[in-house]
């Protein structure tokens, strides 16, 4: 089985090899939205479509095909390697052989639109399942340092709210830039205080990467 980093949005921004990866695959495995930006290259290629309900049950379709001998690939988005472990530790327990296709980050596209290097910024994901304390708690623990953070927000409309009100609650005062569908041809970029977007009844795209700036 083949994960490919399908890049963050732009169909455009998928690695060469991760194209030719798609093309010489038998079974397209991944998220509807991911499977469908690449629909030009997935003509007459079986497709499974992933959903958190049926998760289990898709991956495990996959493997199936695996075990009969056909190329397999798992598009995610993004870069496998940032932000999505939980989920690719799952889909590589359901296979044999996995090759990881690296792809271009929305970390890399936050960077490049608000002019920072990574060198001087930590990266938080809030894109886990369970308790998500240890990692709030990491955004504290960079802002301290001096350093600013990137954060992937809980992909809720609210997502965004929900990281200003912890740094309210805990007196961390600063600049948050809000980035929605960062390299889509309708991305967004907004500025707010802490305490503006805590406040904010603003409704947020999941696709959503933030970075924070403590003053």
């Amino acid at each position: 089985m083949k994960l490919v980093g399908v890049g963050p949005g732009d169909p455009e921004l998928i690695t060469v090899k991760g194209r030719m990866a798609i093309e010489e695959c038998q079974v397209i495995v991944g998220w509807g939205s991911v499977v469908e930006r690449f629909s030009a290259l997935t003509q007459g290629k079986e497709i499974i479509v992933l959903t958190y309900k049926k998760e289990h049950e898709g991956l495990s379709l996959a493997s199936k095909r695996e075990d009969e001998g056909k190329s397999v690939c798992l598009l995610d988005h993004g870069d496998p390697g940032v932000s999505d472990w939980q989920f690719v530790e799952k889909a590589k327990s359901f296979f044999k052989n996995v090759e990881v296709v690296p792809g271009v980050s929305v970390v890399n596209a936050a960077l490049d639109r608000i002019g920072e290097d990574l060198g001087k910024n930590c990266f938080v994901t809030l894109h886990v399942r369970g308790d998500i304390t240890p990692f709030m708690n990491d955004i504290l623990t960079c802002l301290k340092m001096g350093r600013g953070v990137l954060v992937n927000p809980e992909p809720y409309d609210d997502g965004p709210q929900r990281v200003a009100r912890f740094l309210m609650e805990k007196g961390i005062e600063g600049k948050i830039v809000v980035m929605e569908k960062l390299t889509y041809p309708d991305s967004s970029v907004h500025e707010f205080n802490v305490d503006e977007l805590s406040a904010s009844h603003r409704k947020f795209s999941d696709l959503t990467i933030i970075h924070i700036r403590s003053t």
